[in-house]
């Protein structure tokens, strides 16, 4: 990829007003941008004390709760790197520090086509749909082409890659669908599909930031024994019991570890 910092492009937001217009739609385009936070404050790559080692999610799904209860599928504007009409890569990692395994390219924005009107709730999904995410990787296009977010051995996409770490200690998550029966292409069924589904109070469109809490997600995990440890979605791994029950994905109280705040 020829650059080394990649954002939403402004020519893709004047084209879906240019194409808004010309067809009498009302919608709107909006950016709904994602930050990563840990004990209240932000938290990078390089950061001082807790750092990220990882953080990348697919995000589809979205739907707005509005006052009168109605629901509304948002669409998504495509681009050629980050969104396609139906999932997006959110990518807070760069590649720098702590992230040994990541990229310098980002995205820390969804580009949304957003309704007119008052809206209660946000829904979305963490998570590829189930379609999508069993198809061919190798016949895949932008944002389902990184290879880094799959897991071939599964059958499917990692929807969430996210570790944080401390001096002598870390712990990391890789969440996607297990259990899944049939081969790539043919898969009938998963046993736990592990779609996190999340709906989300007080947004206001152009004035809202998803703040991805660390500290909750990983709520439960030691960072001070000196043993790395990590979890990846599977039934009998021990170490994913807390952050599966935060995910709400286990037995247990979910964490409201994804949060729409002020920008």
């Amino acid at each position: 990829m020829p650059e080394t910092f990649r954002k939403p492009r402004p020519e893709w937001l004047l084209l879906a007003l240019l194409m808004l217009a010309g067809c009498g739609d009302s919608r709107l385009p909006i950016s709904l941008p994602f930050e990563a936070m840990y004990d209240g404050r932000p938290v990078d790559c390089e950061s001082a004390a807790v750092r990220l080692n990882d953080l990348r999610l697919y995000i589809s799904e979205v739907t707005a709760v509005m006052t009168d209860g109605q629901q509304i599928g948002i669409a998504f504007i495509p681009d050629t790197d980050w969104q396609n009409d139906t999932v997006a890569l959110i990518d807070l990692e760069s590649g720098d520090g702590a992230c040994r395994d990541g990229t310098p390219e980002t995205n820390h924005e969804l580009q949304l086509l957003w309704p007119e009107g008052e809206v209660r709730q946000l829904k979305l999904t963490v998570g590829v749909p189930f379609d999508d995410n069993h198809a061919d990787p190798l016949a895949a296009a932008a944002p389902l082409d990184d290879s880094a977010m799959h897991w071939h051995w599964r059958s499917g996409y990692k929807f969430l890659r996210a570790g944080v770490e401390v001096d002598g200690d870390s712990f990391w998550l890789h969440l996607g669908s297990t259990g899944c029966e049939g081969t790539t292409g043919d898969i009938r069924a998963c046993n736990a599909p592990n779609r996190v589904t999340l709906t989300l109070e007080g947004f206001v469109a152009g004035r809202s930031a998803a703040v991805i809490h660390l500290d909750r997600l990983f709520a439960g995990i030691d960072l001070s024994d000196g043993v790395p440890s990590d979890c990846s979605s599977g039934p009998f791994e021990t170490d994913c019991d807390a952050v599966l029950a935060n995910l709400g994905l286990a037995a247990g109280s979910a964490m409201p570890w994804l949060t729409l705040e002020p920008r």
